[in-house]
């Protein structure tokens, strides 16, 4: 008899930088496969469907299986749910891509969220080249903020945030209307600036503005952070204080508050999470966000999972459910 311990199956974390596929034994990870971003507004929804079916072939050739061994697959994506409209389009990519594999397919928060708490009630912000929170209370009720598209100003606290936040000020410091710090000397040697204006040619023209591109900027904003630059440091506190914003709010939508007895015992507090490159900057951006969180009846707890392994544990679930 088969049970999830002996099944087979894959999860998939896709984000807009980089897409993990782990193949399990039951929650044993036994192959994995990593390819490039994975939201279809960089890639098309071609370039999902194609990205899919080569990625579940490559992990499952890893792994030593062959692709009608998968009982079930679970799919994490960058901006799914988002667009009414790109909806169906996004899971016909996906279902040519599975073809006869059973699956689900959700927003990457999801399995964010189920990774970092290990399917625990609580809520899970992540920050990587975009940001977005997402939680789920005891009930069982689902909730997502933020994640807006970059392009009108959202992802705020995002390593895309952070980069464009640190060329905003550049210029500012270019034109004398900020003084000059360590920032714009660091900015000079980044992008390999012979004058000034050479800034808006190279992330304009040359980068052709891309997003993945510009948000590997955000370790700039670490480095002068930790070298004392008085910019950097503030826009690092910034940055904890936009992704506590959206952790205050999915606490209160999601009646957080309601359910607890509002006392100040630890074990009262709901877990709250990070993930993604800008919380791995350190304490310059987990202290503050975890002194907010702890003002409002929340506790940062480091994940304890990655949100591949999410993506696997929700394979499993939505397996027993059938």
């Amino acid at each position: 008899m088969n049970t999830s311990e002996t099944k087979y199956y894959i999860g998939i974390d896709g984000g807009g930088t980089k897409t993990k596929f782990l193949v399990g034994r039951g929650l044993e990870v036994i192959g994995e496969y990593t390819a490039g971003g994975c939201h279809y507004m960089q890639i098309g929804f071609d370039g999902v469907e194609t990205l899919m079916r080569e990625g579940v072939h490559s992990a499952c050739e890893n792994a030593g299986i062959k692709i009608e061994d998968v009982a079930f697959v679970y799919a994490g994506f960058a901006g799914y749910g988002d667009v009414v409209s790109d909806q169906p389009m996004i899971d016909e990519a996906i279902r040519k891509a599975f073809g006869d594999i059973p699956y689900a397919a959700g927003n990457d928060s999801e399995n964010a969220l189920e990774g970092a708490l290990a399917g625990r009630p609580g809520i899970n912000i992540i920050a990587g080249t975009g940001s977005i929170g997402s939680g789920r209370n005891a009930a069982g009720e689902f909730m997502r903020c933020g994640g807006w598209h970059f392009a009108l100003g959202g992802d705020e606290g995002s390593a895309y945030w952070l980069a464009w936040n640190l060329l905003k000020e550049y210029s500012r410091q270019s034109d004398g209307r900020s003084e000059k710090t360590l920032l714009y000397e660091a900015v000079n040697r980044a992008l390999d600036l012979h004058s000034d204006d050479e800034m808006v040619t190279r992330v304009v023209n040359e980068w052709h503005l891309d997003r993945t591109r510009i948000a590997g900027l955000a370790p700039i904003v670490s480095q002068l952070s930790h070298d004392g630059d008085p910019y950097a440091k503030a826009l690092l506190s910034d940055c904890a204080q936009e992704l506590a914003d959206l952790a205050i709010v999915l606490y209160d939508r999601l009646g957080f508050a309601d359910a607890s007895d509002s006392s100040a015992d630890s074990d009262n507090l709901v877990p709250v999470s990070g993930t993604g490159g800008v919380f791995k900057i350190g304490p310059a951006v987990t202290e503050p966000f975890a002194r907010i969180l702890s003002e409002h009846g929340m506790e940062y707890v480091e994940p304890a999972a990655a949100p591949d392994m999410g993506a696997l544990m929700l394979a499993v679930k939505h397996d027993q459910r059938i």
